[in-house]
């Protein structure tokens, strides 16, 4: 039986004031659970069948809306990292992503309902924690434990893979 994969993409800006930093999503107090705990610039599952690239093309434009999907340039994206992890007995992989990307693409987001409306920014010298540590994440910048890890590499400066992601379109 093959794993289950998900994807993750990491955007660090590359302008302005906020330059170097990563822009992260943080759960809303809807439906799903982890309230409050921050993740990936977008990030979801892959179908059964489904290529990466389409789960990275899918999960961008489900989750920043088609004007900031239709404004990337998907060429820019490098593999960062390939994750193997356990949950509830299952096996995944994870597919991170990582890019720079200009501000002014910020203003096309239309973050999902699942999310709070605004970006999180959070570069190298930011105080962020693993759920691990306990931190609240209503009043901390709190990510599930791969993904502050991956995060902290990233940050770092710490070149794992550097494949390109995907083709133009």
């Amino acid at each position: 039986m093959e794993n289950k994969k998900t994807i993750s993409v990491w955007l660090i800006l590359n302008d302005g004031g906020k330059k170097g930093k990563a822009a992260l999503q943080r759960r809303s107090v809807g439906s799903q659970a982890f309230h409050f705990v921050c993740q990936a610039t977008w990030a979801g599952k892959v179908e059964e069948n489904e290529e990466i690239k389409t789960a990275v093309e899918r999960e961008c434009r489900e989750e920043l809306g088609n004007k900031f999907c239709e404004n990337f340039d998907f060429s820019e994206l490098k593999l960062f990292s390939k994750n193997n992890f356990i949950i509830k007995g299952k096996e995944w992989v994870c597919y991170n992503y990582s890019a720079r990307y200009r501000s002014n693409l910020l203003k096309t987001v239309k973050l999902h309902r699942e999310a709070f409306s605004d970006f999180i920014f959070v570069g190298k010298n930011d105080k962020f924690y693993s759920v691990k540590s306990g931190k609240n994440p209503e009043n901390n910048i709190v990510l599930f434990d791969d993904q502050y890890k991956i995060l902290k590499q990233i940050l770092n400066g710490n070149k794992r893979n550097n494949k390109p992601a995907c083709s133009g379109r």
